[in-house]
């Protein structure tokens, strides 16, 4: 079963690397970053970012699988944060511009600069923290 899935993701990969649009750092293409099911693309234009998102749908409709629009955002990051940008498109249903995305349990937030929201993530520990520590450690009983 991996081995099929690690397939599923290196069409993805290939082909948009193929595209010659996101983001790369020196000659190495960062514009598409896969974990499981997750995929985040990086583009420096709203033009490239459609190219990419009109790829995904292709390969995937090639490959019968499908995403789901409504758990799909988009986020800029940059002097562009600020202005009203157009929707996005992927397999004819739009996506919408978001100003905090989560990806993989870390809030990503939109503005002039890259910057990470871990208080959720946080919140969520004391809370687990809390709850072991109400349990009397003798007894096994809640406080």
């Amino acid at each position: 079963m991996v081995a099929a899935v690690n397939m599923f993701v290196d069409a993805f990969i290939v082909q948009l690397r193929e595209l010659s649009v996101g983001c790369h750092i020196g000659t190495e293409f960062v514009g598409c970053l896969l974990y499981a099911d997750d995929i985040i693309l990086l583009s420096p234009s709203i033009v490239g970012l459609q190219s990419m998102l009109d790829k995904c749908s292709d390969i995937a409709s090639v490959l019968s699988l499908q995403f789901y629009t409504s758990k799909s955002h988009c986020i800029v990051f940059g002097k562009t944060s600020k202005c009203t940008l157009p929707l996005m498109v992927l397999g004819g249903m739009t996506i919408c511009w978001c100003s905090s995305v989560k990806y993989l349990a870390v809030h990503l937030l939109s503005g002039r600069f890259l910057k990470f929201d871990i208080m959720p993530v946080k919140r969520a520990f004391y809370a687990a923290c809390n709850s072991i520590f109400t349990r009397d450690s003798c007894t096994g009983r809640y406080c």
